[in-house]
């Protein structure tokens, strides 16, 4: 009888490789999943801007604004000098003046268009807030105030630095592109300095004065502007980030945009559009906050929170640390804005105290109501401007939440820390 022969038995060592490389095999599998799984995507309905979109078929705005930038004529040494246009000798201030008599036209069609449409596609299309121009466009109105204080044309200087301030209230309602916002603030910091100027050697009527702070009082950036400009900035970056898969207008792209961003390894499009939600969530937390208790609420702490280095979302973690820069600052810097427009208006409730009565206030609560309505009170401490008769002068404790006992610069309130106005009269000079 013939022995059929019998298969081997497996060798007991085999085991311990075969569940080895099921454990590698399951470990590749899941590793695999961490960079390739993506969240889903949460809901950001609280971050969506409650401005409806513009129908309007066709705005001119942008188109205007463009014109006014390409008509910008800079001085002669093709750079801005580092001084404040009023410290400037006469013959650059007028060459510079007279030589940008196109620009300044331009500009005044472009403001006495009594509608921008601010929430209109068309700008969209392209990054006007971001001209290397504006600068120099700012510098030429701060100019033009200089160039007619000295010509003895008052009123009409004053008619130039509400225009800058003007121009920075349309500025900070268009939301298609971050940059716009900033070069709002840059126009209203560029206004305040140059009526701090003014007012410092006016010799207008108290009627006249009161006009023009009205109009300046108008014109102040606003805490809720700021939160729903976030809201509209969160969506520009879901753009970036998506294209039309966002789910936007096509119209509404940013440049244009009309494919999907391409793949980037290691980038989670949604677990980076969570981070941007975190963010610009904590930023307007910040927008409606007392400055002084920013410290609670961190934006750039939180961001350090996410580590960077080959993690599954490591560059969409630093995508978002990136393009966040832009945006951590906008509280600080409209703190500092609302600071400055509460002291040139408070600025302009004693000037014209002393063009009606000849004296300065002995308070600044004193002005109430006849030249303020309310006192503008510190946005950074929430408490009363400071104010030194003796001197002259008026302060806020600025980002440092300190005062310092006023420190006043050329231009008015360049000091982050403790931005002071000047009067232009003392106690002492008042007592003469």
């Amino acid at each position: 009888m013939v022995r059929r022969p019998q298969p081997a038995a497996p060798s007991s060592g085999a085991w311990p490789a075969v569940v080895v490389l099921s454990m590698g095999l399951l470990l590749f599998v899941f590793v695999a999943w961490q960079y390739l799984w993506d969240e889903p995507r949460g809901s950001d309905d609280d971050l969506r801007p409650r401005r409806a979109v513009d129908q309007t078929p066709v705005v001119g705005a942008p188109q205007r604004i463009r014109r006014f930038l390409d008509s910008i004529v800079p001085p002669d040494s093709g750079a801005l000098p580092a001084t404040p246009p009023w410290m400037w000798d006469t013959p650059a201030l007028a060459r510079f003046f007279k030589g940008n008599g196109a620009a300044l036209d331009n500009l005044g069609d472009l403001l006495e268009d009594a509608d921008w449409h601010p929430a209109h596609a068309a700008w969209h299309a392209v990054d006007l807030g971001a001209d290397p121009r504006w600068p120099a466009a700012l510098a030429l109105k701060q100019a033009e105030c200089a160039y007619l204080a000295r010509l003895g044309q008052e009123e009409a200087a004053f008619v130039a630095a509400i225009d800058l301030a003007d121009l920075g209230k349309r500025l900070e309602e268009v939301w298609a592109w971050p940059s716009f916002y900033s070069r709002a603030l840059e126009a209203q910091e560029r206004s305040a300095q140059a009526l701090a100027e003014l007012l410092k050697k006016t010799r207008l009527p108290e009627e006249t004065l009161r006009q023009f702070q009205r109009q300046f009082s108008l014109c102040q950036p606003a805490a809720d502007k700021l939160v729903e400009a976030l809201n509209a900035f969160y969506l520009h970056e879901k753009k970036l980030i998506f294209g039309p898969a966002s789910g936007e207008p096509l119209d509404t792209m940013p440049g244009g945009t009309q494919l999907k961003r391409p793949g980037r390894l290691f980038f989670k499009p949604q677990a980076t559009l969570r981070l941007f939600m975190e963010h610009f969530r904590r930023l307007k937390m910040e927008a409606q906050a007392p400055l002084a208790n920013v410290g609670l609420i961190s934006v750039k702490d939180a961001a350090a929170q996410h580590q960077l280095g080959y993690q599954p979302n490591s560059a969409g973690e630093s995508y978002c640390a990136a393009r966040m820069e832009g945006y951590r600052a906008l509280p600080a810097q409209l703190g500092l804005a609302r600071a400055r427009g509460g002291l040139v208006v408070t600025l302009f409730a004693v000037r014209r105290c002393i063009a009606e009565q000849r004296t300065l206030p002995p308070t600044l609560e004193s002005l109430r109501p006849r030249y303020l309505l309310d006192v503008p009170h510190d946005p950074f401490s929430a408490s009363p401007l400071h104010y030194d008769i003796r001197r002259g002068w008026i302060w806020s404790v600025g980002i440092d939440l300190r005062s310092q006992g006023g420190a006043p610069t050329s231009p008015a309130m360049r000091d982050p820390a403790e931005p002071t106005v000047e009067i232009g009269v003392g106690i002492a000079a008042a007592v003469q």
